[in-house]
């Protein structure tokens, strides 16, 4: 019998999981038009611009940060969503089996989160953990699941 946290976990986890193959999806073929898209974000409202002219006071990365989370690069962002992708399939392969009671669900989620924070890494760098912070969440998930493994077989 699975309990009421496992199954609200599993129920989170399938959104999220959802969600992750959804966006990569979309960002993986068609990633011209993601790199094309603006940012409407935070505007300068131009304070301290009196340091922005004196380069040993401010460094400028025009990198994805989190300010501006799309890169500009469409290979780039097809590294990204590939990764985002796998990481979102191998999670949502390892919430199923849990949400069936499966211990191996635990494992091959735990491996899919591994994923989630290497591929990244390998792909683009390490400005990818600052876009890819949803592997974060899900390390906090692990650890949820971790105190439910005894309900699984």
């Amino acid at each position: 019998m699975r309990s009421q946290f496992l199954t609200i976990l599993c129920v989170l986890s399938f959104l999220s999981c959802g969600w992750g193959l959804a966006e990569s999806g979309i960002a993986l073929f068609n990633p011209d038009r993601v790199a094309q898209t603006p940012y409407t974000g935070h505007k300068d409202t131009g304070a301290g611009e009196e340091d922005r002219l004196d380069p040993k006071n401010f460094y400028q990365d025009n990198s994805a940060n989190s300010d501006n989370p799309t890169p500009a690069d469409p290979g780039l962002v097809r590294r990204q969503s590939l990764a985002q992708f796998v990481y979102s399939l191998v999670t949502l392969i390892g919430v199923i089996l849990m949400f069936r009671l499966r211990r191996t669900g635990f494992y091959v989620y735990l491996a899919g989160v591994l994923l989630g924070i290497i591929m990244p890494i390998y792909f683009v760098g390490f400005a990818a953990l600052i876009t890819s912070f949803g592997v974060f969440g899900s390390v906090l998930f692990a650890v949820m699941y971790g105190f439910c493994l005894r309900e699984m077989k």
